[in-house]
């Protein structure tokens, strides 16, 4: 096989040439990123100076701004790229520097280019003469070193840039400083501010601005105004159902830069703008804001569990409650709301108790709040609500309430008829009685004292808590302990008690009766006495019966009446 032909630099490059290609390379390249900052000051300062003219004659309107605004940072970034960033980043290599030094200079026809090429390495192949490579980049050198290559670097553009640039740039720095606050404001809307209004001899300072009112109150409306102040101006109202009003103004009679316009009982949202002199201000929004309401309330009643009534619905004009209840309202407002609170009056607080309200976080319009009925004096309520703005229900209802109580078991003692007795140590006193309660009669006692002594008891046994019941007791007087003496007198009453376990238990007595200890001799006596008075009764009876027989015979058979 052949072998392939060594490569080998037989030449190497000329420093000489390096160098001056290496500062044509630089100029180049100053040249045209020192254009391209030229063009992009003086053409920024240009636009923004044509677009800040065309601003205060024709108050352009934000989006407009916008626009220019785009614009000039689309021009800004073409110029950055393209006659900056490009030429600093794609530098020409050698050959390209070369090709233009030539063109500049017809002495080195086609050497120079040659000179650099054929001095690369793998320029040569094995066998080719360097002899004559040294010999052409010898005369190259020697053409090369007196003449100047950066000279055919063109610098006139540059010159002529910079020259406009630095004119423009004047002229906008002379104008911005006379123009002072004027120049801050346009410059300030070239920049797209909105709080900025085109500058005028009468400028518009501070105004009422941007305000959100419940739908009702009153607002009101100003400017103040600088430079020429003129005696009048006006405010033009554009309503959002596109009705427009106008209000002449008189400067105010302290501070004649200062027009104000009362508003009463605004009900829909307008935008609005002040004219004074030739000057306007920027458009301010009144926002009318519904006050929340309630749309709809349900109201539920939680019985305590001893009556074992549950829960029920109840009507708001009918909210007569047991004490001890929960009255729970489930309330839908007329839009979001984001607190609120009921107010409970009582007939014995002077300040009303309050309870916040509880919103749903996930809903806002679903509201809940439970009211403990925890005395007869509670009278009423009311709810206020309160938007994520501040601002508050008016004028809101009062709901009466009526408490009622959970009234205590009624107590009669059937038997004996007679409240007074006699009975002897050895007696069992037959009581007969009734109870009645609400809801249920959970205990009963029979309590008693001796003679007015210490008040003692006797639990009676219940099977169930009932809430009507009739029963009776043998009182088996022999076997108290101690044993009542002869002569004592022992007092005695029923007391029963109701399952209240809320607010009471709920106490109730019969009335007292008594029975006096006697012997057994005048309990005979008495009974005798007893006994004598039936048979009387029953004599007198009897006579009477006979009486009126005897007047019924009369009337039947026609004879007059027997006196």
């Amino acid at each position: 096989m052949t072998a392939a032909p060594e490569q080998r630099t037989a030449v190497p490059p000329s420093a000489l040439l390096a160098g001056k290609l290496a500062a044509v390379r630089s100029k180049k390249v100053g040249v045209e990123t020192g254009s391209g900052v030229a063009m992009l000051l003086g053409g920024l300062v240009l636009a923004l100076g044509i677009g800040m003219a065309a601003d205060w004659f024709l108050d352009l309107p934000w989006a407009v701004r916008l626009l220019l605004f785009l614009g000039y940072l689309a021009a800004a970034g073409h110029v950055i790229w393209h006659r900056i960033l490009i030429p600093f980043l794609r530098q020409p290599d050698d050959d390209d520097i070369a090709l233009l030094v030539e063109r500049g200079n017809s002495p080195f026809g086609t050497r120079l280019i040659a000179a650099l090429q054929l001095t690369r390495p793998g320029a040569l192949q094995s066998g080719e003469a360097p002899a004559l490579v040294r010999a052409l980049v010898a005369e190259t050198e020697r053409i090369a070193r007196p003449l100047d290559f950066t000279g055919v670097i063109c610098t006139r553009q540059l010159r002529r840039l910079v020259g406009w640039a630095v004119v423009i740039i004047g002229i906008g720095g002379v104008v911005f400083w006379k123009g002072e606050e004027v120049s801050r404001d346009l410059l300030s809307r070239a920049f797209l501010s909105r709080e900025v209004e085109v500058p005028r001899k009468t400028r518009i300072g501070q105004t009422s601005g941007d305000i959100r009112i419940a739908r009702g109150d009153n607002v009101n409306l100003f400017a103040l105004a600088k430079g020429v102040v003129p005696d009048h101006a006006k405010v033009v109202l554009k309503f959002t159902s596109g009705r427009t009003q106008e209000f002449l103004l008189d400067g105010s009679k302290t501070n004649r830069a200062h027009f104000a316009q009362a508003m009463e009982n605004v009900q829909d949202t307008f935008d609005y703008t002040f004219h004074i002199g030739d000057g306007k201000s920027r458009s301010a929004r009144v926002e009318a804001v519904e006050r929340p309401g309630i749309a709809k309330l349900d109201a539920l009643q939680i019985y305590p569990d001893y009556t074992g009534l549950g829960t029920v619905r109840r009507s708001l004009g009918d909210l007569t409650l047991l004490v001890g209840s929960k009255l729970n309202l489930t309330l839908t407002p007329t839009k979001e709301v984001a607190k609120g609170a009921v107010l409970v009056t009582s007939s014995t607080n002077a300040a009303p108790i309050t309870l916040p309200l509880l919103v749903n976080p996930k809903n806002a319009r679903e509201v809940q709040v439970s009211i403990p009925i925890t005395s007869e004096a509670l009278t009423g309520f009311s709810i206020h609500l309160e938007d994520k703005y501040g601002f508050r229900s008016k004028d809101d209802a009062v709901y009466r309430l009526e408490v009622l109580p959970d009234r205590a078991p009624v107590v009669r003692i059937t038997y004996p008829e007679r409240k007074e007795d006699l009975i002897t140590q050895r007696a069992t006193v037959l009581i007969g009685f009734e109870a009645v309660d609400d809801f249920a009669v959970k205990q009963l006692f029979l309590r008693y004292t001796v003679d007015g002594g210490e008040e003692k008891d006797i639990e009676l046994t219940l099977e169930t808590p009932s809430r009507a019941l009739r029963r009776r007791y043998d009182w088996k007087v022999g076997v108290l302990n101690p044993k009542p003496p002869e002569g004592a007198t022992l007092e005695y009453w029923i007391e029963a008690r109701d399952n209240n376990n809320v607010t009471g238990p709920g106490i109730g007595t019969s009335e007292h009766f008594t029975a006096k200890v006697v012997s057994d001799a005048e309990k005979r006596a008495d009974l005798l006495n007893r006994v004598g008075d039936s048979i009387g009764a029953i004599g007198e009876a009897a006579n009477d019966q006979e009486k009126l027989n005897q007047r019924l015979g009369d009337i039947i058979q026609g004879r007059p009446e027997r006196k």
